[in-house]
């Protein structure tokens, strides 16, 4: 999904439309910090977009769990989770101030 996010808003969008958002953020969970690596780069590539595929992430659950991911110790999912959480903020003020109210 992240190979498939990059590339256009379209493609991102498509990736929104047939429900993978909530297995992104599931991924989020997982014990395995490899698995929420690849959900977090997968979720940031679709918010880099514009502010509706933000928000869709947004609705999906996934910024407190972002948040979680950069308490973890490896310094890969650190990164990322705050680059997607970046990605988020960027569009709206709004949409900053939801990272911002989730830690």
């Amino acid at each position: 999904l992240r190979a498939v996010g990059k590339h256009s808003p379209q493609l991102a969008q498509a990736i929104v439309d047939c429900g993978a958002l909530d297995t992104l953020v599931i991924c989020l969970e997982d014990f395995d910090p490899g698995v929420k690596e690849a959900a977090a780069w997968a979720l940031r590539y679709i918010a880099r977009h514009n502010a509706e595929l933000s928000q869709a992430v947004v609705d999906a659950g996934a910024v407190p769990l972002l948040v979680l991911c950069i308490q973890e110790p490896e310094i890969a999912l650190k990164r990322i989770a705050a680059s997607a959480l970046s990605d988020i903020a960027k569009h709206s003020p709004e949409l900053a101030q939801t990272v911002v109210d989730a830690g």
